[in-house]
C-alpha cells in the first residue's frame, strides 16, 4: 500500500506562479490546496488543515516570515512550512529557518526538488502528530500482540475476527458491543489496519474516563481563552486523526448534549473548536464501542435514537472469554512466555484446568492480569494450582458447583437422566444464564443458531 499523497496548503500572492506549481505539484502526486494571500492561508489552515505550508515571502500586506510566526503560534507540532524566496530576501530566508521553517527554496523553484522536500516535510509533520498523540496516550497499549487478543480458536472468536476482516476494508462506521476486557479497542486497531487510512493516525478516546465537561474539549478542540485554564490553542482528536480513524470507547456513557454535537458531526462533517466561531471540517471513520445494551438505554431515554442508527451501520458483538472455549490455555500459555520470557515457565495440567473452569468476568485483560501474578509470585518453574490466586481458585469451584445445579435432585428419586434430557436441561440453565439471547447460548454451547433453534423445536414438540 503506497503512502498517502502529502496534504499541502500553497500560499503565493503571484497568481501565475500559484497554478503553475499547483497543477505540477499535483502531477507528481502532492495534495494542494492555494491562497492568494497570509490572511486568507491562515483562514484555509484554520479551517481544513495542512501537513505543509509553502508560502512565499515576500507578499503585500502580510509577509511570509508573519504567517510562519502565527503558524508557529497556533500550531507548533503538527504542521511543517517550507518557504520560498527570491534571491534578494535569502537572508529572510534563513531569519525564517531559525524561527522554525523546514525548509527554504529560491525561485525559480524546481518542481522536483520542492516535491521532494514537501515529502520529507510531511513525514516529519506525521512524526511529530504521532509524538502528540503519543504524548496524550502516555501508557496505552498499541500492539495488538500485546495484548494478545488476535490470539484464539474457538468458533466464536473466528465468526468475529471474519466479520472484522470484512468490515476492515469499508469506510463504513462500526460499533463495537462486548463487556470490559473482551478486546474492544484492539478489534478497533485491527479495522484501522485493514482500512484504506491504515496509514494515516489511528486516535482513542474512552469517553468514560474524561469529565464530561471536558469531553468536547478533547475531541473538538479549544481556543486559546475559551475557558480559565485555555491558555492556548489546542487541537482536538477530530483534527489529529484527519484522514483517519477516531475511535470512541465507551460511547454509551456520553451525555444527550455531547451526543447532539455529534450527531451533527456526523452528518456534516463539521465542528467547531470550543470557543471557536470558525466552522472545521473532519476527514474520520468513525469507530465506536460500548459495553451497554444501547436499545435499553434508547428506551431509558438516555441515549440519542437518531445517534444509534448513525453509529450502527456496521455492529460487531465481541464475544465473552467464558464463550470461547478452548482460547484460555491458548491465551494463557501465550501470556506466560510473554511474562517470563528468559526464565521458562508452565502450566500444569490442574492449573490450568482451574483456569478454564473460572468464569472470567474480567475477561481477556482479568486473564492476562491474572498470569503477571502468578509470573511475578511463583518460585516454581512450573505452576500448580496452589499458584492461581484464592479468588480465582474459589470462582472455578464454585462455577462447577452452578454447572452441576441443573441435575441436583435429578437422581434423588430414581434413575439418572438420560442423556437427552441432561441435554434438554443444560441449554434451558445456559438460555437462563443468557437471559434468553440464542445467540449467545449458541456460542456457550459450541453449537450454531440453527443447530440450537431445532433442538428447541425438538423439546417444544416432544
Amino acid at each position: 500500500m503506497s503512502p498517502p499523497p502529502p496534504n499541502v496548503l500553497l500560499i503565493d500572492d503571484d497568481p501565475g506562479i500559484r497554478r503553475l506549481l499547483a497543477r505540477e505539484l499535483e502531477r507528481a502526486g502532492v495534495e494542494v490546496a492555494t491562497a492568494p494571500n497570509g490572511e486568507e492561508g491562515l483562514a484555509h489552515l484554520d479551517r481544513h488543515g495542512a501537513e505543509v505550508v509553502v508560502c512565499d515571502v515576500r507578499m503585500p500586506d502580510l509577509d511570509g516570515l508573519e504567517v510562519l510566526k502565527r503558524i508557529k503560534d497556533r500550531d507548533p507540532d503538527t504542521t511543517e512550512v517550507v518557504m520560498l524566496t527570491g534571491h534578494g530576501t535569502i537572508d529572510s530566508a534563513i531569519e525564517a529557518v531559525r524561527a522554525g521553517a523546514y525548509h527554504y527554496l529560491t525561485k525559480p523553484v524546481k518542481v522536483a526538488e520542492l516535491a521532494a522536500v514537501i515529502r520529507n516535510a510531511a513525514e516529519r509533520a506525521a512524526l511529530r502528530r504521532e509524538n502528540v498523540l503519543l504524548k496524550r496516550e502516555v501508557g496505552r497499549r498499541t500492539t495488538l500482540r500485546d495484548a494478545g487478543v488476535v490470539l484464539g480458536e474457538s468458533p466464536a472468536w473466528r465468526a468475529v475476527w471474519k466479520l472484522v476482516g470484512k468490515a476492515g476494508p469499508t469506510e463504513s462506521t462500526v460499533l463495537i458491543l462486548g463487556r470490559s476486557g473482551t478486546g474492544k479497542e484492539m478489534a478497533a486497531r485491527e479495522l484501522h489496519r485493514l482500512s484504506p487510512r491504515a496509514r494515516r493516525p489511528f486516535v482513542a478516546i474512552n469517553c468514560a474516563s474524561v469529565a464530561a465537561s471536558l469531553l468536547e474539549s478533547e475531541l473538538f478542540g479549544h481556543e486559546a481563552g475559551a475557558f480559565t485554564s485555555a491558555q492556548k490553542r489546542r487541537r482536538g482528536l477530530f483534527e489529529l486523526a484527519h484522514g483517519g480513524s477516531l475511535f470512541l470507547d465507551e460511547i454509551g456513557e456520553t451525555s444527550l448534549e455531547f451526543q447532539a454535537k455529534l450527531l451533527r458531526v456526523i452528518e456534516t462533517g463539521e465542528y467547531r473548536r470550543v470557543g471557536g466561531d470558525g466552522t472545521l471540517t473532519a476527514d474520520v471513520r468513525l469507530i465506536a464501542a460500548t459495553n451497554r445494551n444501547l436499545k435499553v438505554e434508547l428506551e431509558a431515554g438516555r441515549f440519542r435514537e437518531d445517534l444509534f442508527y448513525r453509529l450502527n451501520v456496521l455492529t460487531i458483538e465481541l464475544p465473552e472469554l467464558r464463550e470461547r472455549p478452548g482460547d484460555v490455555a491458548l491465551l494463557a500459555r501465550h501470556f506466560l512466555e510473554e511474562m517470563a520470557p528468559v526464565r521458562r515457565r508452565t502450566l500444569s495440567p490442574e492449573a490450568l484446568e482451574i483456569l478454564e473452569r473460572y468464569p472470567w468476568p474480567g475477561n481477556v485483560r482479568e486473564l492476562r492480569n491474572t498470569i503477571e501474578r502468578m509470573s511475578i509470585l511463583a518460585e516454581r518453574d512450573v505452576l500448580e494450582p496452589d499458584d492461581v490466586p484464592a479468588d480465582v481458585r474459589g470462582g472455578a469451584e464454585a462455577q462447577s458447583e452452578e454447572a452441576a445445579a441443573p441435575l441436583a435432585g435429578a437422581v434423588e428419586d430414581g434413575d439418572p437422566p438420560s442423556l437427552a434430557e441432561v441435554e434438554r436441561r443444560h441449554i434451558e440453565h445456559v438460555l437462563g444464564h443468557t437471559q434468553g439471547n440464542k445467540a449467545r447460548a449458541a456460542r456457550i454451547l459450541g453449537i450454531t443458531p440453527a443447530t440450537l433453534y431445532n433442538k428447541l423445536k425438538l423439546y417444544r414438540a416432544s
